[in-house]
């Protein structure tokens, strides 16, 4: 065996540089791929960062709508308890339009990153555990609770205006602003209100829980806004 080695240990280490050449380049390719791969993952965090703004201006907005939304549900039902006839036809009718037609108005996330990040293997090079967290609670958890509020809120005001229009009739325009249709004030043109209807019980248990569904609504906007402020934060930690 010792001769066999001495007559060929020239060939043994030759063989033995080959072999540590090519673990060495698959080691050194290996550690570029992933290099390249960390470098993919932290483009899309930034492109995420600059949709987080965008997100967030977007919810502001449907917020600031639903809370008007809630203020003029509340004029209504207020008038209504009390029977004050403070309200003029004219003002009921600019009143129930917003509630009716922008109370539903949903946020929809742009999560084609994030659906982007999971595609690509991306989220297992992720190092911060808080932007994990961030971006699962953000994406999955509250993204899957706001499409089913929503849900819940578009059947309900689907079947209430079906009772409602029968009883109060609004004909409007849209006056369209620089913010875009959906943020748009609804002005009625001509109207027609039936006051009995108006002042029954029926017409109150609509609006009251039409209101009900925009303050619950309200609520899941504020979750939705604290959980991409986290994300971030976390996505600066994730980049550090």
């Amino acid at each position: 065996m010792n001769k066999f080695f001495k007559d060929n240990i020239k060939y043994i280490l030759q063989s033995l540089v080959v072999l540590l050449s090519v673990l060495l380049s698959f080691y050194i390719d290996s550690i570029r791929v992933e290099n390249q791969n960390a470098n993919y993952k932290n483009e899309i965090v930034k492109d995420l960062q600059s949709i987080i703004e965008s997100e967030r201006t977007q919810i502001s907005n449907i917020k600031n709508l639903q809370i008007r939304c809630r203020n003029a549900a509340d004029d209504l039902i207020f008038d209504i308890i009390n029977k004050s006839n403070d309200l003029s036809d004219k003002q009921i009718a600019e009143k129930l339009l917003l509630l009716t037609e922008r109370g539903s108005v949903s946020f929809f996330s742009q999560s084609s990153l994030y659906d982007e990040l999971k595609s690509t293997g991306s989220t297992r090079l992720i190092k911060s555990d808080n932007f994990r967290y961030a971006l699962s609670n953000t994406y999955n958890n509250l993204n899957q609770r706001n499409l089913a509020v929503s849900r819940i809120i578009d059947d309900y005001f689907f079947r209430a205006l079906a009772r409602i229009n029968k009883k109060i009739i609004l004909f409007s325009k849209e006056e369209k602003s620089q913010e875009g249709y959906v943020y748009s004030d609804l002005v009625p043109t001509s109207f027609i209100i039936d006051r009995n209807y108006y002042y029954s019980n029926e017409f109150l248990g609509d609006l009251n829980q039409m209101k009900s569904l925009v303050e619950r609504y309200l609520n899941m906007l504020e979750k939705l806004d604290q959980s991409y402020k986290l994300l971030k934060i976390y996505s600066e930690e994730e980049l550090s």
